[in-house]
């Protein structure tokens, strides 16, 4: 009685029809020689702008930290105003001076983040081309297209989570949807400031504003992990052995 061995691991092998070549066992079938899967040139690109992006989303965090401490004391300072307390006046001019400052340093480091976060995306999705529902172009472009960008982009990145890691979803989740009430709650802040005529919808804009960038930042590491996980996917993935030199 014969026993036929279970299919071989992905690796280099002598042709399966007898030549002196080897072929390239995917695991699932033989590749002659020149049409094996090649890796990417090089993941170098990638893994500089993973780092890149990493290092802007601890910028991000910070600065809703920030944030977040300057709407709690503007909050502070509010109360004590409506409860007659007058020195409160000096604290909400200090409020008034700090608010710029970091509303400022969020916008940059968003910006900033975002632009770096979506060549990171562009590379990461040209390496696992053919593995995702959309192109590269795609994977950036939805960011910027009203209504797509609210689902579009989560897709887009859990085809790049699941092409190298397999489905894990929570952290997307938590990711996407921090992300999303964040930014919704900053804009709901802006309009209710622009439009404030008491103290009381002043403090409402800044415990708006507050929330929404404790929003930002749960989703800040969370989008430092999956960036640090579909880069390490990748890189693991690029390594394909040389063939073995016939003697």
């Amino acid at each position: 009685m014969s026993i036929t061995p279970g299919a071989p691991q992905a690796g280099w092998y002598p042709a399966p029809d007898g030549s002196s070549t080897t072929w390239w066992w995917d695991g699932a079938r033989w590749v002659p020689p020149g049409q094996q899967p090649r890796p990417p040139v090089t993941t170098d690109r990638l893994v500089k702008l993973a780092t890149a992006t990493q290092i802007l989303l601890v910028a991000c965090a910070a600065a809703s930290i920030a944030t977040i401490a300057v709407e709690t004391f503007g909050i502070g300072a509010v109360t004590g105003l409506s409860n007659g307390d007058q020195q409160a006046l000096s604290l909400l001019g200090t409020y008034d001076q700090l608010l710029p400052v970091v509303t400022i340093l969020s916008a940059v480091t968003l910006i900033a983040t975002g632009i770096v976060w979506v060549l990171w995306q562009y590379r990461a999705a040209t390496h696992l081309r053919g593995q995702t529902r959309r192109s590269p172009g795609w994977h950036v472009g939805s960011w910027f297209i009203p209504i797509v960008a609210l689902w579009f982009p989560y897709q887009n990145v859990s085809d790049l989570w699941r092409a190298v890691r397999g489905a894990l979803p929570w952290l997307r989740i938590l990711w996407w949807s921090t992300w999303l009430a964040g930014n919704v709650l900053i804009q709901i802040s802006t309009r209710i400031y622009i439009d404030a005529q008491d103290l009381d919808q002043y403090q409402a804009a800044m415990w708006a504003n507050a929330l929404g960038h404790a929003a930002l930042l749960i989703a800040a590491p969370s989008a430092w992990m999956i960036v640090r996980d579909i880069t390490r996917g990748i890189v693991r993935r690029a390594v394909v052995p040389e063939p073995p030199l016939m003697q």
